[in-house]
């Protein structure tokens, strides 16, 4: 038997607990308006400013609630911005395991129609078949995954254009990423990178950092395979993988064999082990860098498996796109947008706290239920929990300010002077 009234009220109340959570330290202004967006997500499922107002219900006109919601995204200040983000931090990091695993992405958000948007600049869009040339804005993402359920936590989400005059260069963000993690994990961790961060100071970067680091490289790159300069794709093709392993990759299962040797980079002469995958959908060999010893069978099938987690990252972002329209968002300046993607970061934080919490809260098996997926079990949970949230949701009658407390202030002290 289904209780909506019981469940609409639970939901509402871990929204709001959690929201306080994030403001810690802020004034009421600002706790009001992250409240106002987290519930404003929840409900709307929707990244659009008249989404978030409409959700809210509140008794005055639909304009004027826009209006205060984008003054604030306007309005909030940096150091706001950062204490939000500490808060967020603080609550996410009980969720990850002694060896954690950090991945890293750069996507984008494109707009090929956009006028009026700031200083948009060129992008190739990803998602698309051809890969065209559009209109837009690049995204640096970084992630940890959660120790139980594996779900990725963004800790750094920033949108930028080339074309801003405090842009410096796409590695000066990718290390600011790199530097986020080391700040929130404080310890030794696994990161994982796609061949986009194929370049040496990237390596040189994370290698210093005293991390482990796997890097899938271009077939372009050469190493030193015992003093002689050689291409790694020629070196792969000439080798047969010995290793056989079975391997999950976007929820598919493949057979496929792996194959290391050791390498040193021209340009710093240190050592690393490189690594062949094949058996994929690709004909061409998966070739991996990493720090990481190599010793054993286990050592190297576990290479391959933190690499292989790679593709959560990108399903946490295609949701975002899909379930909460990240691309149609219509806030028109840098400042706003970001601070809409900080929203919905931490937003998508709190479900990712939920799921790794499945096994002691009865609410998100109740959100679960209330999604009705097609399948029982998936590995990426974010989907049926923002649909299973907006279900739910959608019997109430009211907003959230409902349970926000109303303090009762006191009557000034001059009305209460005797004349």
């Amino acid at each position: 038997m289904n209780n909506y009234t019981m469940d609409c009220y639970e939901t509402k109340r871990e929204i709001l607990n959690f929201s306080k959570k994030m403001t810690i330290g802020l004034n009421k202004t600002i706790t009001k308006f992250v409240i106002d967006m987290q519930y404003g997500l929840s409900r709307g499922k929707s990244c659009l400013i008249s989404e978030i107002a409409r959700s809210l219900d509140e008794q005055i006109k639909l304009k004027n609630t826009i209006e205060r919601l984008c003054d604030n995204l306007v309005g909030i200040k940096d150091e706001e911005k950062e204490q939000i983000e500490k808060n967020y931090q603080n609550e996410i990091k009980k969720y990850f395991g002694e060896e954690a695993i950090a991945i890293f992405d750069d996507s984008d958000i494109a707009k090929r129609y956009g006028k009026k948007f700031e200083d948009l600049d060129e992008i190739i869009d990803a998602s698309s078949e051809k890969k065209e040339v559009v209109k837009g804005y690049h995204v640096c993402e970084a992630t940890i995954l959660g120790e139980k359920e594996k779900q990725p936590f963004s800790v750094y989400s920033k949108i930028y254009l080339c074309k801003s005059e405090e842009f410096r260069s796409m590695n000066h963000y990718t290390k600011e990423s790199i530097q986020r993690v080391i700040d929130v994990l404080k310890r030794k961790c696994n990161m994982v990178f796609d061949r986009g961060y194929d370049d040496n100071k990237i390596i040189e970067y994370v290698d210093q950092s005293d991390n482990y680091f796997v890097i899938r490289m271009n077939d372009k790159r050469n190493f030193l395979f015992k003093g002689r300069k050689k291409n790694a794709y020629q070196e792969a093709i000439k080798r047969k993988g010995k290793v056989r392993m079975i391997l999950w990759f976007e929820e598919e299962k493949y057979e496929v064999s792996v194959s290391h040797t050791k390498v040193t980079l021209p340009y710093n002469k240190k050592d690393y082990e490189l690594v062949f995958v094949y058996g994929l959908r690709e004909e061409r060999p998966l070739i991996l860098l990493t720090n990481r010893e190599i010793h054993s069978k286990e050592d190297v099938i576990k290479v391959v498996r933190l690499y292989f987690y790679r593709w959560r990252v990108e399903e946490y972002f295609r949701s975002k796109k899909q379930e909460y329209g990240f691309e149609n968002m219509r806030v028109r300046s840098l400042k706003a947008m970001n601070c809409l993607n900080l929203m919905l970061m931490i937003h998508m934080g709190h479900l990712g706290m939920l799921i790794e919490d499945i096994n002691q809260k009865l609410l998100t098996i109740k959100i679960l239920n209330r999604s009705k997926s097609l399948r029982n079990k998936v590995l990426v949970l974010y989907y049926q929990m923002a649909r299973g949230i907006k279900e739910i949701l959608s019997y109430a009658k009211k907003g959230i300010k409902e349970l926000e407390k109303i303090e009762k202030r006191e009557k000034y002290k001059q009305m209460t002077l005797r004349l």
